[in-house]
């Protein structure tokens, strides 16, 4: 089994599916926010909030490329932040993981975050904020992934599922 990377916009199912996807092929799951926030004790918000987007972007790397690095082979789950793709050199990175990307309309993704700790372009309505970031984000998310899995109006759970059957369908 390959290393698998999950990518897409916030609040389209990354870190819900990724634990139950480790369950379902055994293996370990991980999380670049939490992993993050669990060897600097500071949550992706904080960051942001107190260092700017270039220094959380520049941490988030070095989080990927750490795993990269110190897990060449294992196979795993890992949930990637929204913004992971922005960078090349992550994109150069995940290249040789297969990446899953989930999506789902804006209204679901906004309804998703509404009321959660995830940092916002200041100045930017929910609506705007979710336009901003696919316009930015999808080629970036289609080089990496193909297709995505519209999770919408599906249970992890079948989410889960179709990962399975489309890696079982390669």
């Amino acid at each position: 089994m390959a290393r698998i990377a999950l990518i897409g916009l916030p609040g389209s199912g990354k870190s819900t599916v990724g634990p139950l996807l480790g369950a379902a092929l055994e293996c370990s799951a991980f999380d670049t926010d939490g992993l993050l926030e669990s060897h600097s004790g500071w949550s992706p918000s904080r960051w942001i909030s107190e260092l700017g987007w270039s220094t959380f972007r520049s941490a988030e790397s070095v989080v990927l490329s750490s795993i990269h690095r110190q897990y060449p082979q294992i196979p795993m789950i890992l949930s990637c932040g929204g913004g992971i793709a922005e960078l090349e050199e992550n994109r150069t990175l995940l290249e040789s993981w297969k990446c899953i990307w989930l999506d789902a309309a804006d209204d679901v993704l906004i309804a998703r975050t509404r009321g959660t700790d995830r940092p916002v372009l200041e100045g930017l309505s929910p609506e705007d904020l979710m336009i901003h970031l696919r316009e930015q984000r999808v080629e970036k998310y289609r080089s990496l992934a193909g297709t995505p899995i519209d999770t919408s109006l599906r249970s992890p759970e079948d989410v889960v599922l179709e990962i399975i059957d489309r890696m079982e369908s390669e």
